[in-house]
């Protein structure tokens, strides 16, 4: 199925043209048939002679009605762009033309409409006109048909148009991220909520779990149609009626979006949206920073406020990238398109992709940090990859892109053709941007080593300080520790991180603290002073404590006290000799051999049952499960 979209100035006749085609009239409500204009979107549908389908969505004429129009075009494969021949092109004409080339249409055809009206020489003259309006566009080498609805002339030529184009218009890609925005919603007796869309990105089937947005309710789809045709499964690019289970009718509006993805978490999380942005030459207005605009994608309308980031304004006709921070926060991604119009009066403004998601607004001073939007303007799949990476350096190779519509399969090869160009590089599970990662991992070992410098007492660092000097999140960190340490610049010692070939060293305030520390441990090696006592002398008795536990030069036992290390290990070459030959050890016998007193000999005790050395069974000690370690470690 293809679906093609109806544009054109009211009264141009869009709905007498679908009407002459399928013998559908899309005019559905009375208020329209009264009126004479098409209000909201009708649907009529066309099968070829050879089995294909088209379904036609016709979208209102009216100024006032042009986000309906909007709400329909979003979900069109083919513009049908319809003139008049006694009015000529009019407003609407130009607005609805410049609305689907910003939503990214690529295909489309020209009518012009009621020919019985004017000479024939006049036809000449107004095809001449339309193709100079819309010459550099999608529609420049477009067919053009003259034809009249009230009397059927020129028919023939637009249907066997119409019988070849499925074959050329565009598939509809899979990426597998189905999404059905909802452009109508109603209720049926016995069936419950039913909502209608054009399905894009992906399938459905019936049964299958799905969300809607902005509600973030989940349920299963009871019930899908086609033409008013049951089926168990939609595809992109069909127009499609979908009931459920478990979604209650209230949730279904207009706007909102049926998906297959059930987690939204990502769009809460990143509401402020980087945008292309092309206005329009008839834009009434210039782009500053706080104007407010309504966005419109798919069905979905939301008010915000936009910021520029190194402009002060976008005047009509030009281009630029913006930022927009919805009221509340919207499901697209990355590569939609969309269109701008002011709230009020309600006109268009212009429109473009969606770029990127962001926390928040972007600070003046962080411009430099969103040059890699520039990159994405092209649309490209291997810019939007590598655009990625220099922001993010480094990704699990399943998450790149996860917002984006594009397939993993597309994201996958164009990453591949990357890493065979060295422009990207590949650790594990991880893809990262060869350039960005060099200088983000150069920046952080200098990080480093400035940290160490000033710290030489320290034989390494843990996770959480390494986080705070890369400036980037723990599992990117990890992801520079573990390169660093598997190509041999640092190294790993338990839960401390080390550049390789540097030695913790004293010196100083803190080397005359450790010293007077070793020697009050070493005065006291059965019975050391508390560690709050030895920590009393301030911040450089504090980091000679850590450097002797870390170095190994102490050994930490329970949460009181320090042993020097030749000491803790002669209390476990006690311990291992006596129960090798008694299976049994008291605290008394600790006491004895050692001259302590319970304040250490049970302290002691819990410590070798903690690491397995020795095991409690009432009273006394046996040999534990890692008794037989050459050297018990914490």
């Amino acid at each position: 199925m293809i679906v093609i979209g109806t544009a054109g100035h009211i009264d141009h006749g869009k709905s007498a043209i679908v009407k002459r085609l399928t013998g559908t009239d899309p005019d559905r409500l009375p208020e329209e048939k009264a009126r004479g204009m098409t209000i909201d979107l009708g649907f009529a549908f066309y099968g070829t002679p050879s089995g294909d389908e088209i379904a036609f969505v016709d979208v209102p004429g009216h100024e006032r009605f042009v986000k309906n129009m909007i709400a329909g075009a979003g979900g069109i494969d083919v513009a049908m762009l319809v003139v008049a021949a006694d009015d000529g092109w009019m407003p609407q004409s130009q607005e609805h033309f410049q609305v689907v080339r910003l939503l990214g249409i690529t295909h489309g055809f020209i009518v012009i409409n009621k020919i019985d009206l004017v000479e024939s020489d006049w036809v000449e003259l107004l095809k001449q006109d339309i193709k100079d309006k819309v010459k550099d566009s999608f529609l420049a080498e477009a067919p053009v048909f003259s034809v009249s609805a009230q009397t059927g002339e020129g028919f023939e030529l637009l249907r066997d148009f119409l019988y070849n184009l499925p074959q050329r218009a565009a598939t509809h890609k899979d990426t597998g991220k189905a999404r059905l925005y909802i452009d109508r919603s109603f209720v049926r007796p016995g069936i419950g909520g039913v909502v209608t869309g054009t399905l894009r990105g992906g399938s459905l089937s019936v049964g299958q779990s799905v969300s809607v947005w902005p509600s973030v309710v989940v349920g299963k789809v009871r019930s899908m149609q086609l033409n008013n045709q049951d089926v168990q499964m939609a595809a992109p690019g069909q127009r499609t009626a979908v009931s459920f289970t478990g979604i209650d009718k209230e949730a279904l509006v207009r706007g909102g979006v049926i998906s297959d993805r059930l987690d939204f978490s990502f769009f809460k999380q990143y509401p402020v949206l980087a945008l292309s942005m092309e206005l329009i030459p008839e834009a009434p207005v210039s782009l500053v920073d706080r104007r407010r605009i309504l966005l419109m994608v798919g069905t979905t309308e939301m008010e915000g406020e936009i910021r520029l980031l190194n402009r002060k304004e976008i005047p009509p006709g030009e281009k630029g990238i913006v930022f927009f921070k919805p009221d509340k926060p919207i499901y697209c991604l990355v590569g939609d398109n969309y269109i701008a119009r002011l709230p009020t009066p309600m006109v268009t403004l212009g429109g473009g992709r969606v770029l990127d998601h962001l926390v928040h607004f972007p600070r003046r001073r962080q411009a430099s940090f969103y040059g890699y939007l520039e990159q994405r303007l092209s649309g490209s799949i291997s810019n939007l990859v590598t655009s990625e990476l220099q922001k993010r350096v480094v990704i699990a190779s399943d998450h790149l892109l996860k917002e984006a519509d594009f397939s993993q399969h597309e994201v996958q090869t164009a990453a591949d053709r990357l890493i065979d160009k060295k422009v990207l590089g590949r650790f594990g599970k991880q893809v990262f941007h060869v350039d960005s990662f060099n200088t983000a991992l150069e920046l952080f070992t200098n990080a480093i080593a400035k940290y160490l410098e000033d710290k030489p007492h320290l034989a390494g660092l843990p996770l959480e300080q390494l986080v705070k000097l890369s400036g980037r999140d723990n599992e990117t960190t990890l992801t520079f520790l573990n390169y660093l340490v598997a190509t041999g610049k640092m190294t790993k010692i338990a839960d401390k991180y080390n550049l390789t070939g540097r030695g913790a060293s004293l010196k100083g305030a803190v080397k005359e603290a450790h010293d007077r520390i070793i020697n009050m441990l070493r005065e006291q090696s059965y019975t050391p002073p508390p560690l709050s006592k030895l920590g009393a002398g301030g911040k450089h008795y504090k980091e000679a404590i850590k450097y002797i536990i870390e170095s190994s030069e102490g050994y930490k036992c329970g949460s009181d006290f320090i042993l020097l290390s030749d000491v803790w290990e002669e209390i476990v070459r006690f311990i291992k000799t006596h129960l090798e030959k008694s299976n049994a050890l008291a605290v008394a016998d600790l006491k004895e051999r050692f001259g302590l007193t319970r304040k250490f000999a049970i302290p002691i005790l819990e410590e070798t049952d903690r690491i397995k050395l020795t095991r409690r069974e009432g009273d006394i000690r046996v040999k534990g499960d890692r008794f037989e370690n050459e050297k018990p470690h914490h």
